[in-house]
């Protein structure tokens, strides 16, 4: 496994230097890249009406400096403790500015290593005896070495003081196993202002494939919205169960994303109850359908975000 992420690595390290290069010359033909690779055409940042639109022109031109700080695994936590929502959080174990820090042997047996500044730079340790602490340190360090945002212009993550931490290994109920044997079942809340509008379940992980569906506010499945993607299938014949604590994760989600014209906050369920697993202020796309991209990117309020640029908002 440790071989397969370090190879990664080394892709991750040349994009990273393509993608760095672009945005500090013209982070317009970055967004443009990512968004043409999806859509054959070029994103209107004029007068954006589409989601990815939107968010890419906040990114443009506003003070996105509390995206980081949402955005930020670590100090998100703080965060969410503002809110009122701290016993919606796993437990911490540690955190530290660089791996030559970690003390191996304080660490329980099982646990959760990840960076604090990018996507998918996770670790799940579930018997600390069979890895090797010098190789996970080692990698741990080169994730750290790539600054990501640069991919798409996600601005808000370079603002990010890198840092590793280590969490508690989350155990999802037994009724999610049955479904979902080969991952945790991830709830991504969409909401806007506070207002929840879909659910997006990502469930079945493995490497080259992942599991997908979406429904409204009410569970109500909107199976027209979404589309089948690279790796991203969905079972369209199979609805998903709505979750028993689906009300209770509702209101979480509301009171971290108030006051933000934006936001997907990530759930997983434990014992019956919502856990927070990340606040998310730009995200992958392609996954649903341009008309339902229009809709989501109809619920954004422009006009609560600070222009920092005096670019005017748009009409």
């Amino acid at each position: 496994m440790l071989y397969a992420l370090n190879k990664s690595f080394v892709y991750r390290y040349f994009a990273y230097l393509v993608h760095r290069y672009t945005c500090l010359k013209n982070p317009v033909a970055e967004i443009n890249r990512v968004f043409h690779t999806n859509y054959g055409r070029n994103p209107d940042l004029v007068n954006p009406h589409h989601l990815i639109e939107k968010i890419s022109w906040m990114e443009l031109h506003c003070d996105v400096s509390e995206w980081t700080l949402c955005a930020d695994k670590y100090r998100m936590r703080d965060y969410v403790k503002s809110r009122g929502c701290e016993r919606y959080l796993p437990k911490l174990y540690a955190q530290w500015d660089n791996p030559g820090q970690i003390v191996w042997d304080e660490l329980p047996d099982q646990f959760v290593l990840k960076t604090n500044n990018g996507c998918g730079t996770v670790l799940v340790v579930k018997e600390k005896k069979h890895f090797n602490e010098k190789k996970i340190k080692c990698m741990l360090q080169k994730w750290l070495a790539i600054p990501y945002g640069y991919r798409g212009y996600q601005r808000h993550y370079l603002d990010i003081k890198p840092c590793v931490i280590a969490e508690e290994l989350l155990s999802q109920d037994k009724s999610l196993d049955l479904i979902s044997p080969q991952s945790m079942v991830d709830f991504k809340v969409w909401c806007f202002d506070g207002k929840v509008e879909s659910v997006f379940v990502a469930y079945n992980r493995k490497p080259a494939s992942l599991t997908v569906d979406l429904y409204d506010a009410n569970w109500h499945r909107l199976k027209d919205c979404i589309q089948e993607m690279g790796h991203y299938h969905t079972q369209f014949d199979v609805e998903f169960p709505r979750p028993s604590c689906f009300e209770e994760m509702k209101s979480v989600a509301s009171a971290l994303s108030k006051g933000h014209p934006q936001m997907r906050v990530d759930f997983y369920v434990v014992n019956g109850k919502p856990v927070v697993g990340e606040l998310t202020m730009s995200t992958g796309y392609g996954y649903f359908t341009e008309q339902y991209y229009y809709h989501l990117g109809d619920k954004v309020d422009l006009s609560m975000m600070k222009v920092i640029d005096g670019t005017p908002l748009p009409s």
